[in-house]
């Protein structure tokens, strides 16, 4: 392929659709497949790249503004969500929670934390869950257990709701991955210790009882999280019923269960990975202790 115009985008586009491309991924593979041996990218590289991409993200803006890094979560200050995307990192990296939060200072951070020393704790924890669900998740790839089937449908509820958010101004269509992260998380630290997926749809299984599901989960793979999770499942509407009539809930209350879901997604990760970032802002001085996601 020579030339292009915005017709051949679209068409490409269409395509990359229909094979399931994400979106993230499209404006790369468009100035490759419009430049073919031509494609360079770098100091040196082919300028036309910057170009199509350019031309590629102005007619599809999600195309630059999906990336989904190692997976989405979200942080909060009060009920107003921020959707965060956790970087991609090699070897050992310290990266600032403000940064890896997406500000461009600490400062920025700190004015929408409030100028709170609690409210920015908590944006340090949703920081750490993030970080211990999705490279937790990253290590488990290659283990012998059957949990990460499970594992990645939570994580992809977790990324509905941190998608819906942070912008969305009726929130009860928000409860049903809030409480589908919850329940596969559960599922799947069960899973991955051996448990036959299917055993959860016998007569007098779990199922879709939260509370049975995070009981059998400490007991099975106890964890200093446990008391939490407890508390957090107990408070979850009840899944079923949520299909069909809204919770009640005030936008503040479904904010504090997302955040409490991405706890437990992360928790339950935390129990079979050595991901755990959350132990080491656990320890010593501020942002210690955890506070509760539910108060």
């Amino acid at each position: 392929m020579t030339g292009w115009t915005i017709q051949t985008l679209r068409d490409l586009d269409l395509r990359y659709a229909e094979e399931g491309l994400h979106p993230h991924q499209r404006s790369f593979h468009a100035a490759r497949d419009i430049l073919g041996d031509r494609f360079a990218i770098g100091v040196g590289g082919n300028p036309e790249v910057e170009r199509i991409t350019t031309a590629y993200e102005a007619m599809l803006p999600e195309s630059s503004a999906t990336w989904p890094g190692m997976g989405t979560g979200i942080a909060a200050v009060v009920d107003q969500v921020r959707r965060i995307t956790a970087p991609v990192m090699f070897g050992t990296v310290r990266i600032p929670v403000w940064k890896g939060l997406g500000f461009d200072s600490d400062r920025e951070w700190w004015t929408w934390c409030r100028e709170d020393r609690q409210l920015a704790s908590r944006t340090c924890f949703a920081f750490a869950d993030i970080l211990d669900l999705t490279y937790g998740l990253d290590d488990l790839k290659g283990s012998s257990g059957r949990g990460l089937p499970m594992w990645r449908m939570a994580a992809s509820n977790v990324s509905d709701f941190a998608n819906t958010l942070p912008s969305t101004f009726s929130v009860d269509s928000v409860v049903q991955p809030i409480c589908l992260a919850v329940e596969l998380s559960l599922k799947a630290a069960i899973v991955q210790g051996g448990e036959d997926p299917a055993s959860f749809r016998k007569r007098g299984a779990e199922g879709h009882d939260l509370v049975r599901l995070a009981s059998r989960v400490a007991r099975e793979f106890p964890h200093r999280d446990d008391p939490q999770v407890s508390e957090i499942s107990a408070s979850m509407p009840r899944y079923v019923d949520s299909r069909y009539a809204p919770a009640g809930l005030t936008r503040l209350q479904v904010v504090r269960l997302a955040l409490g879901a991405q706890f437990i997604a992360a928790s339950s990760v935390r129990r079979h990975s050595a991901r755990d970032l959350a132990a080491k802002m656990e320890q010593g001085g501020w942002p210690a202790p955890r506070p509760s996601p539910l108060t």
